[in-house]
């Protein structure tokens, strides 16, 4: 029964396009827009800054480490892209469905935004997804100063001061195998103690070798591009991006472009002018209730070394519009229509 209530009917055109009027629902008609699919590319990207030690330069010398920079850097990279999709009204499709003077009529929700949303179903509207903050991760520990001594902060240079703080950390370091190989002067009885006192042990040495490998710190930040397809694109810059700098607008040319195609992958023809004897000689459009049926698209986000993102998605305006049958307004009336708000097809129908 449900598939009877489906009648095929090419693309209504300038005819059925109520522009006089807005969305809303009286009691003899009810205008609602037909949604349009707006893409939202989310770029997430990591910045990650290095603040080398005060100790830096000695850190070979007293600490045989090698390889430690001197010098502060930042640096940028694309840790992901995603989409996402959202209906918004087509300004270009605006309709009108006149209710009979007479019989049963059927109950049209439309969204706050008067998009076509439901027949005879009162719909819960979704939970927005929540929002993606930035979020900053700094390497853990406590404040390497807390852990110098009166002689370190008594030394006449930082020469003389970094070497007495890599002294420290040694003698950490003896102290700590001192009680996990049992030949400390005093070691707990108790596993929650000895297990305290290690992880002290391991705080404080941690938080002095930072004075000498310096510090990194990492800031995640997501950056969301709402596109509006039309049609297919090629090589079409989404967004620039650079190391020094992160994610940049496309006309900010310090940055190397990230591209993005759109390929056509629908089978169905596309909207065609409609021929009105094809729909019901002597019936106004404005006794039908339209629809979409999305077009299928595929998605590819790249930049000159890496493919970021393939994805296929369902984009209302690359599909056609159809109609529902007036018989909605008829014996089935009841007819109960949900429709997805992001590309304008039926979600779901029951008889």
């Amino acid at each position: 029964m449900a598939a009877a209530l489906l009648a095929a009917a090419p693309y209504a055109g300038a005819q059925g396009v109520s522009s006089p009027y807005s969305p809303g629902i009286t009691q003899d008609a009810v205008s609602y827009w037909l949604p349009r699919t707006r893409m939202n590319v989310t770029v997430h990207a990591r910045k990650t800054a290095y603040t080398p030690g005060e100790f830096s330069r000695y850190a070979e010398r007293y600490l045989r480490m090698t390889g430690i920079s001197t010098v502060s850097t930042e640096s940028w990279e694309i840790t992901g892209i995603e989409t996402s999709t959202a209906g918004v009204p087509d300004k270009d499709r605006l309709y009108t469905l006149t209710f009979p003077s007479r019989g049963v009529r059927p109950s049209i929700q439309l969204t706050p935004d008067g998009v076509l949303w439901a027949v005879n179903r009162n719909p819960q509207p979704e939970s927005p997804a929540p929002r993606t903050e930035s979020a900053v991760q700094v390497t853990k520990g406590k404040d390497p100063h807390e852990y110098l001594t009166e002689e370190i902060l008594m030394a006449g240079s930082t020469s003389k001061m970094a070497e007495l703080t890599a002294r420290e950390i040694y003698s950490i370091r003896e102290s700590r195998n001192a009680i996990t190989r049992g030949q400390a002067d005093f070691i707990p009885t108790d596993g929650e103690s000895l297990k305290f006192i290690l992880e002290q042990l391991d705080a404080q040495e941690s938080a002095l070798l930072t004075l000498f490998t310096g510090k990194t710190v990492t800031e995640d930040a997501s950056y969301t591009i709402a596109v509006d397809p039309e049609g297919p694109v090629s090589r079409q810059v989404l967004f620039r991006f650079s190391t020094v700098l992160g994610v940049l607008p496309v006309d900010n040319l310090a940055g190397a472009p990230v591209w993005m195609d759109i390929t056509d992958m629908t089978s169905l023809p596309r909207e065609q002018s409609v021929d009105t004897e094809s729909v019901q000689a002597k019936k106004s459009h404005d006794q039908f209730l339209y629809y979409r049926i999305p077009g299928t698209a595929g998605i590819r986000i790249y930049d000159n070394r890496t493919s970021f993102l393939e994805d296929e998605i369902q984009i209302a305006q690359m599909g056609s519009i159809e109609v529902v049958s007036s018989s909605i307004m008829g014996r089935h009336a009841d007819a109960q229509i949900l429709f997805d708000t992001r590309t304008g097809n039926i979600s779901s129908i029951n008889k």
